[in-house]
């Protein structure tokens, strides 16, 4: 168990920009900060940063917190995990009581496996460096390929021994458990025996977005060809997919390139790892490999999280160019911009660099890159000119990538620019985008309403069980919403003489039963911190919460999408109040308004009694009824004349 004074130093260093600026590209707005939403797909960015209150919020998905909640969803990491990985962040030595034997057995699996994957890392770069056959086979490729002893260690390369269970033995040595080493893919089992999966091959660890180990590639350094004609060994093996490793969600080298992603704005997409490492290794460090595979819709989201340029770099054979324009409408359908740079003949991005310089290598990039869109038609063209039959597939398949754009300008360019290559009237082709779209429209139309049908229902059910007639009183709703607001804005701040913002509505709440239970929890929450004496800003504090609707809420509430500019009075002479100043004010017109909508759904509550006792023939209880809702409303006039509102006639 992590100790309570390392806890409290953790959540005291993290600041919630610098942990979220790791996995988000984020950008100034006013004192906040804004970007696209890790969490949900998204065109335009929702997702806020206050720094002030250390807190994120996305207004899209509604996900919110601090630091280590941003940690927890964001990796699926379990609470001691995020703290672990926050104090690894600030250098913080993380002091831990006693672990039981009984509670290491219990150990998260995830967890385990990403140790046992760490293990397996430093084992392998142990072999590269300390063992004679490592250093021969192993470290001398490395050193042939160009790779710096820093390079190197910086993507923890390696060596696996050319031997049946040399890992295998050692890590049972150490402790590890058969089932955890063969569940994180570096052992198998056959007939009852275990043995390494990787052997003979120089080892690359794949690491996910926040830097942890979470499989490997291997690569052979003999022929692919056996004694045994009836065996292959492929060139390369990757780690199957385990708990933590999905291939189709990691891009190699993507730890180390966010940062220099979003400096740059760019990220340079390439095929294989050695690729990574060479451009890496020549200054250019905002690149990544999609490792051979065609690009998945997850892999362009998690680029799009750092940058909205993409620059593809691949071979300039078919293959390379088939492999390039694999990933083109996924590309699109994720909104970035995209542009292709296909290398001379017989290169590939390691080659080229390595041959040419960075400097050189850059300026070819900047010189030779292509608009994607542009590329495919040209290029599909000029493969099939003289055949009516395959131009007129070509020219759908163009149609249909430039449908995936969603930007109306652009794509208004692009059926442009497309006509002209593929020499066909400017209408037939917006004619075409136009059916696509519609196609992919109703589509979503028809997903969508079932998706808010579902959402419906399941607001209602839990309107009806725990707001009961809030939805027909949307305004009483608003204003026990500005009761919370007030609290969290102002509660510290001084009402009277004798009492504070909070002490002073929560004395006035305490009989009062709030129709929306988070809110009223909430007010609990004040109350009972009064009560013990505790500091009432202390209920801020969502390390102390455990309820999550009520942390999510405090999260809302403290955030917001907009802020007002400083320009509103200095440019444009429009005066906005200071709330600093006003608050006091502020708070008692709150609590009038919020007095006023209870009577208000008190008379509405009065009238259905009459209504009920009125056909029931029970005029006593109508009578009573009438008499309550009559000193009702002329209580509601009295304050409706202190706040200034115009009671409409009935």
């Amino acid at each position: 168990m992590i100790t309570r004074d390392t806890i409290a130093k953790i959540l005291d260093t993290a600041q919630i920009e610098d942990v979220v600026r790791d996995f988000v590209n984020l950008k100034k707005a006013g004192s906040l900060l804004k970007g696209n939403c890790p969490f949900h797909q998204e065109k335009t960015p929702s997702f806020v940063v206050n720094p002030n209150k250390n807190i994120f919020k996305c207004f899209g998905c509604g996900k919110g917190g601090d630091s280590v909640s941003f940690i927890m969803e964001h990796e699926k990491f379990t609470f001691p995990e995020a703290l672990r990985y926050l104090a690894q962040k600030y250098h913080i030595d993380v002091e831990e009581t006693q672990v039981s034997t009984e509670e290491k057995q219990v150990l998260d699996e995830k967890e385990s496996l990403l140790i046992a994957l760490n293990y397996a890392a430093k084992f392998y770069q142990t072999q590269l460096t300390e063992t004679e056959d490592g250093k021969a086979i192993g470290l001398s490729y490395f050193k042939e390929r160009g790779f710096l002893d820093d390079t190197i260690q910086t993507f923890q390369l390696g060596y696996s021994p050319d031997s049946f269970d040399t890992f295998y033995n050692q890590a049972i040595k150490d402790g590890y458990n058969e089932e955890i080493l063969l569940k994180a893919g570096l052992i198998k089992e056959k007939n009852g025996k275990h043995y390494d999966f990787f052997r003979d091959r120089v080892m690359f660890p794949i690491f996910n977005v926040s830097g942890k180990v979470v499989a490997f590639g291997g690569r052979m350094l003999k022929s692919a060809k056996s004694d045994n004609p009836n065996v292959y060994n492929p060139k390369y093996i990757n780690t199957a997919e385990t708990d933590v490793y999905h291939k189709s969600q990691v891009l190699y080298g993507i730890s180390h390139a966010k940062a220099e992603i979003r400096k740059h704005d760019v990220c340079y997409l390439v095929e294989g790892y050695t690729d990574v490492i060479s451009l890496y290794q020549a200054g250019i460090k905002n690149v990544v490999a999609s490792s051979g595979t065609a690009l998945t819709k997850e892999q362009v989201q998690l680029i799009k999280r750092f940058t909205q340029n993409m620059v593809i770099l691949y071979d300039g054979d078919a293959a390379g160019i088939k492999a390039a324009l694999r990933g083109l409408d996924i590309v699109l359908e994720q909104g970035l911009n995209v542009m292709l740079v296909l290398l001379p003949d017989s290169e590939d991005p390691d080659s080229f660099v390595k041959k040419n310089g960075t400097d050189a290598t850059l300026d070819f990039i900047q010189k030779k890159q292509q608009d994607f869109i542009l590329f495919k038609a040209t290029q599909g063209i000029e493969e099939v000119k003289n055949d009516p039959v395959k131009k007129s597939e070509v020219i759908k398949d163009i149609v249909e990538s430039i449908a995936k754009v969603d930007d109306n300008i652009k794509r208004q360019l692009y059926i442009k620019h497309c006509a002209d290559i593929v020499e066909m009237p400017e209408n037939i082709l917006v004619n075409e985008v136009n059916k696509i779209r519609t196609q992919q429209f109703k589509k979503s139309k028809d997903f969508n309403q079932e998706d808010a049908n579902a959402i419906n229902d399941f607001v209602k059910t839990e309107v009806d069980h725990s707001q009961q007639t809030v939805s027909k009183t949307p305004a009483l709703y608003h204003q026990e919403k500005d009761i919370i607001r007030v609290l969290l804005e102002h509660g510290d701040k001084e009402m009277t003489e004798e009492y504070s913002v909070a002490e002073y509505v929560i004395f006035e709440m305490v009989d009062v039963e709030f129709k929306t239970e988070v809110f009223g929890k909430i007010v609990k929450l004040y109350l009972d911190a009064y009560q013990h004496e505790k500091p009432l800003e202390e209920v801020k504090n969502l390390n102390n919460i455990t309820d999550a609707d009520v942390k999510n809420c405090l999260v809302e509430l403290m955030s917001s999408p907009y802020e007002l500019s400083p320009n509103w009075f200095d440019k444009h002479e429009i005066v906005v109040k200071d709330v600093n100043r006003t608050y006091k004010t502020d708070v008692i017109s709150m609590m009038q308004r919020f007095s006023y909508f209870k009577m208000m759904e008190a008379i509405k509550i009065l009238d259905e009694k009459i209504k009920i006792a009125d056909q029931s023939g029970n005029f006593e209880e109508m009578i009573a009824s009438i008499m309550k809702k009559m000193e009702l409303m002329e209580t509601r006039k009295q304050l409706a004349k202190e706040i200034q509102t115009v009671i409409h006639p009935h």
